[in-house]
């Protein structure tokens, strides 16, 4: 008896074209500066500074995502008031950038686009009526990378005024995730490296849950860059 020929496995990820290597790299270098959004965050909302009242509670998991010829930072806040899901992007220009952003059961993204200042500080513009989600979001990193402050505001009328909605104060979960210091890097984006992963008997770390399937897809492509 003759066993039936196996088909091929096409399970197996494809490789991407050089051009499309150039491309995620080129992506992947401009997010660089939105690194320390990485990781598990819980956070407290607040409509005013110092006042419990309205305030809320959530968390938010920033991890990068690969794919063929792009990078993004994408979030996931399942029970956020606001946005439940996203991604940033690069922009076409240095230090501009894009965030896509979900609300609860909608299908529609609300686009942003903005630019990073030289603080460090990421303000994001919303395009067109963004209804009754926040018209602006700036995002800054504070203690070290270990907080995450979001302000939400509003447009005032037709102007270019904006007015504070609320403001959500992130913690990073776990602790000395992100600082200065941290002997362990990640080996695919140079993040502070909290997962390790496994390939030829050796132990290497990577940032995220995203870096973690980028590396499983192609540890010697990894390595080799």
């Amino acid at each position: 008896n003759h066993r039936p020929l196996q088909a091929a496995d096409d399970s197996a990820p494809a490789k991407q074209t050089p051009e499309q290597q150039q491309q995620q790299a080129q992506a992947k270098q401009a997010l660089q500066a939105a690194q320390e959004f990485v990781g598990s965050w819980r956070g407290v909302g607040q409509v005013r500074r110092g006042s419990t009242a309205g305030s809320w509670l959530e968390e938010a998991d920033w991890a990068w995502q690969f794919d063929k010829g792009s990078a993004a930072l994408s979030f996931a806040a399942p029970k956020a008031k606001y946005f439940q899901s996203g991604r940033l992007l690069p922009g076409k220009d240095e230090d501009r950038f894009v965030l896509e952003a979900r609300e609860a059961g909608q299908e529609d993204a609300v686009r942003y686009q903005g630019q990073l200042d030289d603080s460090g500080q990421l303000t994001l513009t919303a395009e067109g009526d963004s209804g009754e989600a926040p018209a602006r979001m700036t995002f800054r990193t504070v203690a070290g990378g270990d907080r995450l402050l979001v302000l939400l505001e509003r447009r005032l009328g037709d102007s270019d005024r904006f007015l504070r909605m609320a403001e959500i104060g992130y913690t990073r979960k776990g602790s000395n995730f992100g600082q200065a210091g941290v002997a362990r890097e990640c080996v695919v984006t140079g993040g502070a490296g909290t997962i390790a992963v496994t390939y030829n008997g050796e132990t290497y770390y990577v940032c995220c849950t995203g870096c973690r399937d980028f590396f499983n897809d192609d540890p010697a492509g990894v390595l080799t860059e």
